[in-house]
Order: structure tokens, then sequence, then C-alpha cells
């Protein structure tokens, strides 16, 4: 009767196949690195002659509105946008 052996190569049960990740204390970790940012929503859309402006009014309270010129005559403005850095 042939005999069949199952062996897990002395790890213990359950415990993950390959590398766990476990970084060096103190080190920078790019994966938990989460940047959260505003979001514009379009107030107003002006047109000038050769240029749209459009205003957008930022979900954070207290902030002016952002004026962003598109430079184009035949374009429109989006309805939310990732508020502008000034």
């Amino acid at each position: 009767m042939p005999f069949t052996s199952f062996s897990n190569s002395g790890k213990p049960l359950g415990s993950p196949n390959g590398r766990m990740y476990a970084p060096e204390e103190g080190t920078f970790d790019r994966r938990k690195r989460i940047v959260i940012q505003n979001i514009c929503r379009l107030v107003k859309e002006e047109h000038v002659p050769g240029d749209v402006v459009c205003e957008y009014v930022s979900q954070k309270k207290g902030e002016k509105n952002k004026q962003v010129f598109l430079g184009a005559p035949g374009q429109v403005c989006q309805k939310q946008i990732t508020c502008p850095i000034k």
C-alpha cells in the first residue's frame, strides 16, 4: 500500500507564505501616505471675450472663491475640480 505524506516544511499552520511586510522603525513608508485634497464646486461660469472664467467655491469653510481662467473661448467649466493651491 503506497504511503502519502503531507508536510508543511516545518512551518506552523496558518502562517502566510512569503515575506511579511514590517518596515523598520523610523523609516518613511510611502504606502501609508494618503493625501486628502479639497474639492471645489462650480459656482459661476462667465464668458468674456477670448476667455472663459470659472468660479469655484471650496468645501473648506472660510476660504475665498477660486477663479480659474481656461484661456480658450470654446471651453466649458467642469462641475467640480480639485481645489488649486495658491
